[in-house]
């Protein structure tokens, strides 16, 4: 049973519950189905990674699943439907569910390099094929979330929506059994990224200016560690020791040049520092400073 009162206290989404059309009954009945078959759920997960995983020839990261957590799931239904009016949701019941929710198992491929992405694209379109007669098939055709500016690294193999978030990601639908897939195949630096926005904005917080331009920061910034890994990947060894001869007197990041204090020098640094604690930098004001006059457009 779905308490309706702890269930909005926990979960914000009751105004758009009210704007739903949604019965809380047939909620009710869903979560307790759902509940029932969560076991079941969480072990397709470990299945389809083997599954996944088995003949892969291409180096990934890592892979990681995920069945839907039963609250979540209630809580998407009355996000699409209240607040995006989703039409696929409009006569959701717990006889369609399975078939309307298409990421109760969910799918993280990691991998280093962005160019990666073909390597896994080319994979998944092979092992699942697109033929609804086998139990394990790609259900939709992939999509490529990017972000306008980005470099284009997909051509036309791959459908592209362009967005003005920091989200980046290639997604898939795949039927597996009985249920279906979401496969989400992105960079580690873009993983940093979208669990920090999960962490902090995503979905309740969406309007945040604050939070807005701060993930934006972080989404430049996983953008940068994205493009200098595949730079480096891409001049290959004889262009690493080809460029090594410009940067041969660094020092700076040679931590083995860097002297550490001794133990009383820190004592002493410490020292000073509580008796001059109000001549000290504000990190939070000095951040706010710099980052938060950066691009103004985010924060109209």
């Amino acid at each position: 049973m779905l308490d309706k009162e702890e269930f909005f206290k926990e979960y914000k989404v009751e105004q758009e519950f009210l704007c739903s059309g949604l019965k809380w009954e047939v909620l009710e009945e869903i979560y307790d189905d759902y509940c029932r078959r969560q076991p079941e759920v969480e072990e397709y997960c470990g299945r389809f990674a083997e599954y996944f995983l088995d003949g892969m020839k291409m180096p990934i990261h890592s892979i990681r699943t995920r069945a839907k957590e039963p609250k979540h799931l209630i809580e998407k239904i009355i996000r699409k439907r209240g607040k995006y009016q989703n039409k696929k949701y409009l006569n959701i019941n717990v006889d369609n569910y399975l078939d309307i929710v298409q990421d109760l198992v969910g799918a993280r491929v990691l991998i280093l390099a962005k160019e990666e992405w073909e390597g896994v694209f080319d994979w998944i379109t092979e092992r699942f094929q697109t033929n609804a007669t086998d139990e394990c098939y790609l259900a939709e055709p992939p999509v490529a979330y990017t972000r306008y500016g980005d470099r284009d690294i997909f051509g036309d193999k791959i459908y592209r929506e362009h967005t003005d978030r920091g989200y980046r990601s290639q997604h898939y639908i795949i039927r597996f059994e009985k249920y279906f897939c979401e496969v989400q195949v992105r960079t580690l630096a873009e993983e940093v990224y979208g669990e920090f926005d999960h962490r902090v904005k995503y979905p309740y917080r969406n309007e945040n200016h604050f939070l807005l331009r701060y993930t934006n920061t972080v989404a430049q910034l996983a953008d940068s560690i994205d493009e200098i890994i595949s730079t480096c990947f891409e001049m290959g060894e004889q262009g690493w020791e080809n460029c090594a001869q410009y940067y041969s007197g660094d020092t700076y990041a040679d931590w083995r040049h860097i002297s550490q204090p001794d133990t009383s020098e820190r004592k002493e640094e410490k020292i000073q520092r509580e008796k001059s604690r109000d001549t000290v930098i504000d990190a939070s004001a000095y951040l706010n400073s710099v980052i938060l006059r950066r691009e103004k457009k985010y924060a109209k």
